[in-house]
């Protein structure tokens, strides 16, 4: 038997965003199309006004939270993907000493909202102990055939040459490096629960770190022509066949794209960084290309935040099929992403605290 997603009704949606109207349009649209009353079960995030508009439709309809959307949100919140830096208070810091304002720590959320995979599933995950068998790697292969080699996820608008035209400036600040992103990306229910003050730890603040400085080569390698036309002139001679874009909070998998496009482009990232000085850029500008410099550790811990969001990737696009049903791969899933995370195998430390720190995270859900 053949299995095929279609679209059955596609149109914009003018009205308030809440509750009663989204439920409203749902019921009119599927009893437009005579199947309403077969419907049994709907899949969507875990948005309030999605939640609450579920709930108006008829009792025998479930809801079912996506289980990508959930993976997503484990992996961005326990790893600190868009953590933002803690702004100590003017006031505060004309009274106090400067390591006082050094060691403030951000306090963690409560997360209510998040989770692994569906409220159905919650008893039956947590039924097998993982703790006396090694994981089976097949999910998560190398030789997957799943791949980000073709997937340009452009989310910035695209390599436009009215992008690049008049903006050779690299110097700005990171206000404007921030508002440029900002800008570009998108903001609705799937980055609603995606956590900004997740507690500093060790490897959250490493991840903050490398993860800036990753966004701002990303945004300068489109926002200078000098830059943009550099790389696009060598990436032949380095058979880079992969497009370097920024990430986005409300997109899976991006950040892990971002991550692997810029490990793919490393020779050629540092070939721009020794050669920078024999460009035409200003001093300030030199100055903004070495302050983003990827260095040997910054290298070495991308490699092992790649190496555990790989199978986070896997997992989502088996689940994001089109020509099957996904829904009963959700428990193999997220055992093998457990597997995963739990066995601790010859990795290197801070593999061991990444993976840590997602199974902490899924044991507060």
């Amino acid at each position: 038997m053949e299995f095929n997603s279609k679209i059955i009704h596609f149109s914009s949606f003018n009205e308030r965003h809440n509750a009663t109207n989204i439920a409203r349009c749902l019921k009119d649209s599927l009893t437009a199309l005579e199947i309403y009353d077969k419907i049994t079960a709907i899949t969507c995030d875990g948005g309030e006004n999605l939640v609450a508009a579920c709930k108006k439709l008829d009792r025998f309809i479930k809801r079912i939270w996506c289980c990508t959307h959930r993976l997503h949100l484990v992996i961005v919140n326990a790893l600190g993907l868009w953590n933002k830096e803690q702004k100590t208070d003017a006031h505060q810091t004309n009274n106090s000493s400067t390591e006082s304002s050094t060691t403030t720590e951000a306090s963690t959320s409560s997360i209510t909202t998040a989770g692994v995979i569906s409220e159905n599933y919650n008893e039956s995950m947590d039924t097998t102990s993982l703790s006396d068998h090694e994981p089976d790697d097949s999910l998560f292969d190398d030789e997957s055939d799943a791949t980000v080699e073709n997937n340009s996820m452009t989310f910035d608008g695209g390599d436009t040459d009215n992008h690049f035209e008049g903006e050779d400036d690299v110097s700005s600040n990171d206000e404007d490096v921030n508002e440029i992103q900002a800008r570009d990306l998108i903001d609705d229910n799937w980055s609603k629960d995606v956590e900004s003050d997740v507690a500093a730890t060790e490897e959250v603040e490493l991840v903050m770190k490398v993860l800036t400085k990753c966004r701002k080569v990303a945004t300068i390698t489109k926002k200078s022509t000098i830059i943009a036309n550099f790389i696009r002139a060598h990436k032949s001679f380095y058979k880079i066949n992969k497009t370097i874009n920024i990430d986005c909070k409300s997109r899976w998998n991006s950040t892990f794209c971002l991550i692997d496009s810029l490990i793919d482009a490393k020779p050629l990232l540092m070939k721009l960084f020794v050669e920078k000085e024999t460009l035409q850029l200003r001093k300030e500008q030199l100055n903004k290309l070495e302050s983003i410099e990827l260095n040997k550790d910054d290298w070495d811990f991308l490699s092992s935040l790649h190496h555990v969001l790989r199978p986070f990737f896997l997992g989502t696009i088996m689940m994001s099929g089109k020509n099957y049903p996904s829904i009963g791969l959700a428990y193999h899933t997220v055992q093998k992403l457990k597997q995963f995370c739990t066995y601790d195998d010859d990795s290197n430390e801070r593999i061991k605290e990444l993976k840590k720190a997602t199974r902490i995270f899924s044991c507060k859900l």
